[in-house]
């Protein structure tokens, strides 16, 4: 092959690059994602409250419990889950609310944070609820005050202000730990 058909056909291999370049969808506009924080959504008495998914190992409904002597009015007793004892705590009386009801929404967060293992008895779940970082709302002054020594920060999602409940901070309480009445 001469030089002159060389250069011609590299030429007509540009041309086809270039063309096909021209006709080729291009890549979408990178766009820089929003950092979501997820939390669980509960409600504790009439509280919209949000805890960490790394506090909770489950969610379960009530379960029977075993009454224990000698305890506050808020540890409602120990439950048998899956052959591993764990107390139950009435979170809403705790806080010095009416107990939680006996309904079929009243759930159980199975919470382990640190060595301390524990069943809180909520009035409702909502579901895992997403919250854009930069949206963070420091303000917390419309939360309930007996819960607000454990709310870090809240968010607000259709004029609701969701206060993120920090289960570790409850767990080194020296008020939860002392069960004894």
């Amino acid at each position: 092959m001469t030089d002159a058909a060389q250069s011609e056909a590299f030429n007509l291999l540009v041309q086809m690059q270039e063309r096909v370049r021209a006709l080729a969808p291009q890549l979408p506009e990178q766009v820089e994602a929003t950092p979501l924080w997820t939390g669980l959504g509960f409600r504790l008495d009439d509280a919209p409250l949000l805890v960490s998914l790394d506090q909770i190992a489950e969610i379960l409904p009530r379960p029977v419990t075993t009454r224990v002597p000698g305890t506050k009015r808020w540890v409602k007793g120990i439950a048998n889950i899956r052959g591993t004892l764990l107390t139950v705590i009435d979170l809403a009386e705790f806080f010095g609310k009416p107990p939680v009801p006996l309904e079929d929404k009243v759930r159980l967060l199975v919470m382990h944070v640190g060595d301390l293992s524990a069943g809180l008895l909520v009035n409702e779940v909502s579901g895992l609820k997403h919250f854009d970082v930069e949206r963070d709302r420091r303000d917390i002054a419309g939360l309930d005050n007996a819960v607000l020594m454990h709310v870090q920060t809240a968010y607000m999602e259709n004029g609701v202000l969701w206060g993120v409940f920090d289960l570790r901070s409850l767990s080194d309480s020296l008020t939860f730990k002392h069960v004894a009445a």
